[in-house]
C-alpha cells in the first residue's frame, strides 16, 4: 500500500510537471528541470511497467520533442531551425557559464548527477569492493574539507610547492629570489615524476600504433594548451587563484597572472593537436640532448628515475615544439618561467571554496580514479535489456553498411577494395567503456587514505597513480579507436530515457543511437588502407563534390570557410543514411499491430519523420557570440545547424518524406554521394 502511494505520487507529480510547463506547446524550462524530469522518468520506469506509465512516458517526450520544434517554419528550407528552432530560448547560452548548450552537455548533466548519488550512496563494507570504499572515501574526504581553516589549506599548498622548490610569487619582499637556484627542466621532471603531471613538456609510455604489443616512450609536446581569446579575462582568473588559495597581494597577484597568460599564449602558438604516435620521430639518447639548459635525455632519465641505456630509442612527440619551447624558455625571466611552473602544478591542488563544492569533488574523483566512475556507473546501470538495446541497433548498422558495400551505388569501388572494406567492417567491435575487463580492486589495493585529510588523499592518489604506465582512457563522447579497431561508447549513453527507451518509438532509438554508431562506424575508412589507385581516385573525385558542396553553405549570412578536411562531413552524410536503413529494416519484420507503438501522442508526423526529427534534434545547440567567435578563431568543425541540412541535403528519402520540391534548400538537384544505398 506505501509503495502504491508513493507510486502514484510521483505520478502525480510527473503530469504537474507537464501541465505546469507546456505552454503553447513549448517547455518553459531550464536544463536543471530537464535533468530533473530526467530523474522523475528513471523513477517511474524503474517501478512500474504499466501501460498508464508507458501514456504518461510517450506524453513527456513528445511534449520534450514538440518543445524545441518550430513547426511553423519550412522543413524543406532549415531543416535544423523546423527540429531545433526553440532550443535557444529553452537552454539559452549564458554570457558566463554555459557558453554553450547542447544535448552533450545535457547527457553530461544527468550522468554527473547520477555518478555523484553513486558516490554519496553510504560505505558499506559488506558490499562494496575496496575500490569504490576508497573512491567514496576520497570524494568524503574531499566534502569535508570544505571546513578546513585558510590558513591551515594555505600552508599546505605551499609544501606542496616546497617538494620542489620555491614559486618567485610567494617570497616574502625581504627575501629575494634566487634565480641560479632555479633549473626549470629539472622542476618539471621531478613533478613529473612525483604526481605524473606534464607541465612543459610530456613523457608517455603509449603502444606502437604499427604494433600495439609493443610499447614506446614518447616525450616532447604536452597536450595541446586552449586559449582562450579574452587574455584579461584568463589574467583575471589567475589573480584571483593566487590571491584566494595562496593569499598573495592583490596587485601583485595580477601583475604575476598577466605574466603567466602571456607565456601560456607563447607557448600554445607553437603547438599542435597531432596525437600521441602520429608522426612520432625515433630519437637517440645522444640526439636529444639538445644542451645543458635543455636536454630531454636528461628530462627523461630524472622522470623515470632511473639512466638510460646509450642503444635506448626514444620518440619524439612534435619535434618543432620543442624548438619552440627552447627559444621560449631561453628568452622568458626565470621567475615568470618558475611562477608559470608552480601555477600550473597547484592546479591539480587547488580547492574551489567559491563555486560548488560538489561539482568540484566529484571532478576530482573522475580525474583521480580514472575508468572507476564509469565502472561504478556501467554496473549499475547496464542492466541486459539495455545493452541488448545497444547491440541490437550496433549489429543492425552492421547490416546496413554491409548491405551499402554490396550494393550498386558503390560500384565505383573497385572488387579488391570493397573486398578490403567488407573485412574491416566485419572485424570492427563495438565497446562500451565502462571498464569490466579491469580488476579495479586489485589496481588500488596498495592505496592508503585518510578520511580527514583532502590534499595528503590528492598528493597520496596522484603519486600512486605514477605507477600505472598507461592511464585508463575514459572518453566521454563516442570515439573510433583506429588502433584497436572498435567503436567506443561512453557509459553515459546507458542513462535510461534520455535518447531513447523502451516506451519510446524505435525512430527514436535509430535515430539518436543509430546515427550515433554510424557516425564513428563511418570513420574506419578515413586512412583508405588497401585502396587501389582507381578507388582512391573516385573517391577524392566525390570528396570534392562535398567541398564544394560545403563551402556554399551559410550560417548567420557567412560561408563556411574552405577546407580539405571533409572526413566529418562525409561520415554524417553515412550516418544518417545508414541509420535510416537500419530502421527501414526494421520496420519491414514488425509486426502491423505494433505500428500504433511507433507514433507519439500530439505528434502527427509520420514514423519516418519522428526518425529525421530525432536525428536532428541530437545537434539542437545555442552558444553565446562570444563562444561563436572562439569557435571560428579555433577553425572548428561544420556548425551543427549545417552538420543537420548539409546531410540531409543530399538524401532523397528525406526531401521524399517531407515532400520537398525540386532545388529547395534541402533538395538541391546536385546530391553528394559517399556510401550509401538506394531506398527506391
Amino acid at each position: 500500500m506505501k509503495r502504491m502511494w508513493w507510486f502514484s505520487v510521483v505520478i502525480a507529480r510527473c503530469l504537474l510537471w507537464l501541465c505546469c510547463c507546456v505552454v503553447d506547446g513549448h517547455l518553459l524550462s531550464q536544463p536543471e528541470v530537464d535533468t530533473h524530469m530526467q530523474l522523475q522518468e528513471q523513477l517511474i520506469s524503474e517501478h512500474n511497467d504499466s501501460a498508464y506509465v508507458q501514456r504518461v512516458m510517450r506524453l513527456a517526450k513528445s511534449a520534450e520533442m514538440r518543445s524545441y520544434m518550430r513547426p511553423d517554419l519550412d522543413a524543406c528550407e532549415d531543416f535544423y531551425a523546423y527540429s531545433c528552432g526553440n532550443w535557444p530560448k529553452i537552454n539559452p547560452a549564458n554570457a558566463a557559464k554555459p557558453r554553450e548548450t547542447n544535448f552533450q552537455q545535457q547527457l553530461a548533466n544527468g550522468y554527473g548527477h547520477k555518478q555523484q548519488r553513486l558516490l554519496e550512496q553510504p560505505q558499506d563494507e559488506d558490499n562494496d569492493d575496496e575500490a569504490v570504499l576508497k573512491i567514496k572515501q576520497f570524494y568524503a574526504s574531499c566534502l569535508r574539507f570544505r571546513q578546513t581553516p585558510h590558513p591551515r589549506y594555505r600552508q599546505q599548498l605551499r609544501e606542496i610547492v616546497a617538494e620542489f622548490g620555491r614559486m618567485p610569487v610567494l617570497e616574502r619582499q625581504d627575501e629575494e629570489w634566487d634565480q641560479d637556484e632555479f633549473d626549470w627542466l629539472s622542476t618539471v621532471a621531478h613533478i613529473k615524476h612525483k604526481y605524473g603531471l606534464n607541465i612543459l613538456l610530456l613523457l608517455q609510455q603509449a603502444p606502437n600504433p604499427q604494433n600495439k604489443t609493443e610499447s614506446r616512450i614518447y616525450v616532447g609536446q604536452p597536450p595541446k594548451l586552449i586559449v582562450e581569446p579574452d587574455r584579461g579575462a584568463v589574467a583575471r582568473r589567475i589573480a584571483r587563484q593566487l590571491s584566494e588559495h595562496l593569499s598573495v597581494e592583490e596587485t601583485l597577484a595580477y601583475s604575476t597572472a598577466q605574466e603567466i597568460a602571456q607565456l601560456e599564449m607563447l607557448l600554445a602558438k607553437g603547438m599542435s593537436s597531432l596525437p600521441i604516435g602520429s608522426l612520432a620521430l625515433p630519437r637517440s639518447t645522444v640526439e636529444l640532448a639538445y644542451g645543458d639548459k635543455f636536454n630531454l635525455t636528461r628530462y627523461v632519465e630524472l622522470a623515470l628515475h632511473r639512466p638510460l641505456l646509450p642503444g635506448e630509442t626514444l620518440y619524439e612527440h612534435v619535434a618543432s615544439y620543442q624548438k619552440h619551447l627552447k627559444s621560449i624558455v631561453t628568452q622568458t625571466p626565470p621567475h615568470v618561467l618558475a611562477n608559470y611552473i608552480f601555477q600550473q602544478l597547484l592546479q591539480s591542488f587547488y580547492y574551489e571554496h567559491s563555486s560548488s563544492v560538489v561539482a568540484h569533488c566529484l571532478s576530482r574523483a573522475r580525474e583521480n580514479f580514472p575508468g572507476l566512475l564509469n565502472n561504478m556507473a556501467y554496473r549499475h546501470y547496464g542492466d541486459a535489456a539495455t545493452l541488448s538495446d545497444i547491440d541490437s541497433v550496433w549489429l543492425q548498422i552492421k547490416r546496413s553498411f554491409h548491405d551499402t558495400l554490396e550494393s550498386s551505388t558503390t560500384d565505383w569501388l573497385s572488387i579488391a577494395t570493397r573486398s578490403v572494406l567488407l573485412e574491416q567492417l566485419n572485424d570492427t567491435r563495438l565497446l562500451i567503456n565502462g571498464h569490466a575487463n579491469v580488476n579495479f580492486s586489485e589496481r588500488y589495493s596498495q592505496l592508503e587514505l585518510e578520511p580527514q585529510e583532502y590534499l595528503l588523499n590528492m598528493r597520496t592518489v596522484l603519486s600512486y597513480n605514477t605507477q600505472f604506465a598507461t592511464p585508463l582512457f575514459s572518453p566521454t563522447v563516442p570515439i573510433y579507436d583506429a588502433l584497436e579497431n572498435v567503436v567506443m561508447l561512453p557509459v553515459s549513453l546507458l542513462q535510461p530515457n534520455f535518447l531513447w527507451s523502451r516506451f519510446y518509438p524505435r525512430a527514436l532509438r535509430y535515430g539518436s543511437l543509430g546515427t550515433i554508431i554510424a557516425n564513428e562506424l563511418a570513420h574506419i575508412f578515413d586512412r583508405k588502407y588497401g585502396w587501389d589507385e582507381a578507388s582512391l581516385a573516385e573517391y577524392r573525385n566525390r570528396k570534392t563534390c562535398f567541398k564544394f558542396q560545403y563551402e556554399r553553405l551559410r550560417i548567420d549570412g557567412e560561408y563556411l570557410p574552405p577546407t580539405d578536411l571533409q572526413d566529418g562531413n562525409i561520415a554524417d552524410n553515412t550516418a544518417v543514411q545508414l541509420a535510416y536503413h537500419a530502421y527501414r529494416n526494421y520496420l519491414a519484420n514488425l509486426a502491423p499491430s505494433a505500428f500504433k507503438t511507433e507514433t507519439l501522442p500530439q505528434l502527427s508526423h509520420s514514423l519516418q519523420q519522428l526518425f529525421f526529427i530525432s536525428y536532428a534534434q541530437l545537434y539542437c545547440n545555442d552558444a553565446n557570440e562570444q563562444f561563436r567567435d572562439y569557435q571560428s578563431l579555433l577553425v572548428a568543425g561544420t556548425p551543427n545547424a549545417l552538420r543537420v541540412n548539409g546531410a540531409l541535403a543530399n538524401f532523397k528519402a528525406f526531401s521524399s518524406t517531407f515532400k520537398c520540391a525540386n532545388e529547395t534548400p534541402l533538395n538541391p538537384s546536385r546530391k553528394c554521394l559517399m556510401y550509401a544505398i538506394s531506398l527506391n
